[in-house]
Parts: C-alpha cells; sequence; structure tokens
C-alpha cells in the first residue's frame, strides 16, 4: 500500500471517529433534556441564612404545577432540621375559625333581643327562680309583673324559700292576701339597675313599705336583711335582682 492509500485510509478512520462521537453527544443531549421535567431543584428562600432552603418538586406540566401548589406542604431546613410550613389549604381553615368566632358575638346579641321580649316572670323562671314565679302566679300578680309598667324585682332564690320556718311556705300558700304582700313586698315601681341602688338608702315597695338599701364594706348590696347575691338580670318589662332571703313585711 503507499503512502497516499494509508493517508486516505487514515482520513476515513478519523471522519468515522468524528461521526459516532457526534452522535453520542446528541444521545447524551436528548437524555438530559429528557430527565430535566421530573428532577427536584433546590431553591434559596428569601430572606433566610444560608443554612435555610425550600426543597419545591417541579412537575413538567406547567397546570398540573399550579394545581399541586394549592395543597402543598412546603419543606424547610432550619438549622438542620426540617420545618412544615402549612400550605394554603390550612391557612384558610385559620379564616374560617374566625368566622365562627364571629358567631357567637350574633348569637349573644339574638339572646339579649330574646330577653328584652319576655316579662320578669318568664325571665325569673328561665333564671331558676321557679318557685317566686309559681307563687306569684298563685298569688294573682301575673298580669300585674307582665303588664306595661317597668319593675324592679328582689326574687328570692329557691333555697331561700325552703329555709323559711318549717309549715311557713305553706301557710302562705293557702292565704291569698298573705301571700300577695309577701310577694309586692319584694317588687318596686320603676327599674333600679345595680349601679341605682348603691346611691340609695331605701325604696317604696309595691305593698306599700319601705325596704332599706345598704352597701356594706365588700361592695354587696343589702336590702333590708337580705344580699344581693345574681344583680341585673334584665327583662323586657324590668329587672331582677336575685337575693339570698325572703323578705317579710310587719304584720304578716
Amino acid at each position: 500500500m503507499g503512502g497516499k492509500d494509508i493517508r486516505k485510509f487514515g482520513i476515513l478512520v478519523v471522519l468515522l471517529l468524528a461521526v459516532i462521537f457526534i452522535s453520542g453527544c446528541a444521545e447524551n443531549i436528548q437524555d438530559n433534556k429528557t430527565g430535566t421535567g421530573d428532577e427536584e431543584k433546590i431553591t434559596p428562600v428569601e430572606g433566610a441564612t444560608s443554612n435555610v432552603t425550600e426543597k419545591v418538586t417541579e412537575p413538567a406540566d406547567g397546570d398540573a404545577r399550579e394545581g399541586s401548589m394549592l395543597n402543598q406542604e412546603e419543606t424547610s431546613l432550619v438549622g438542620g432540621k426540617e420545618v412544615i410550613i402549612p400550605g394554603e389549604e390550612n391557612s384558610s381553615q385559620g379564616i374560617l375559625g374566625e368566622e365562627n368566632s364571629g358567631q357567637g358575638n350574633e348569637t349573644s346579641s339574638e339572646n339579649q333581643t330574646l330577653n328584652n321580649n319576655q316579662t320578669i316572670l318568664q325571665i325569673a323562671e328561665g333564671a331558676g327562680y321557679t318557685t317566686f314565679s309559681s307563687l306569684a302566679r298563685d298569688a294573682g300578680l301575673e298580669d300585674t309583673l307582665n303588664g306595661g309598667r317597668l319593675y324592679t324585682v328582689f326574687a328570692p332564690t329557691d333555697i331561700a324559700f325552703e329555709s323559711l320556718p318549717e309549715g311557713t311556705l305553706d301557710d302562705l300558700r293557702n292565704d291569698k292576701e298573705r301571700l300577695n304582700r309577701v310577694l309586692t313586698y319584694h317588687v318596686i315601681d320603676g327599674e333600679y339597675r345595680a349601679s341605682d341602688l348603691k346611691n340609695m338608702n331605701s325604696l317604696t315597695s309595691l305593698e306599700t313599705e319601705k325596704l332599706a338599701v345598704n352597701t356594706i364594706t365588700d361592695g354587696a348590696t343589702m336590702v333590708g336583711n337580705a344580699t344581693v347575691i345574681e344583680p341585673d338580670i334584665i327583662a323586657g318589662n324590668g329587672v331582677i335582682h336575685g337575693i339570698d332571703k325572703v323578705l317579710i313585711p310587719l304584720g304578716v
């Protein structure tokens, strides 16, 4: 083989190797393009230190990425530890919680409106002063206390009635006139809140006898020999103050 033939053969070998090399590079480039869609990218979190990174998996499909971001939880590395940052779904639950807290205020307002539509006896009974309410109906005071005037009622608790001397409550039930006098002794014409009572020395009852009013050292209000233990129970036609004793007028 001559020198010219050897040179031609060498050139052919070089060209063949070049074709093989270029073909291999093209395949590698194609493989790299195919794999980039599913790779994980590590991007720094804005405003964070050099040790804080945010890992976000980016799907190949742009629409799928937007949908997944709504419910995803982002994972951050803080000081070498994983920290879960809630996504938008958890944030929305917080907003719902705030909305629910507002419903409590609406309910309270509705209850106040309901109280304003109920009479003294209805409110007293609902507040647990059932013996007083029952006796007031027995004494024929329901129409009076449900009328258009404003009243202040000092309502003894059920325990206060039970603490009367043995036989006293039965005697009152059997004597409507005496029962009426005892109960009207607990009723004042006009509405007087707890703050009003602290500035008074006496009140005239519907029974016509006066009730002494005093503010004692601990700030509590005394009416006669009874203590106001539950002030300012508001009704539609007045106010109720719960007291711990039954008041008995003179001569009863």
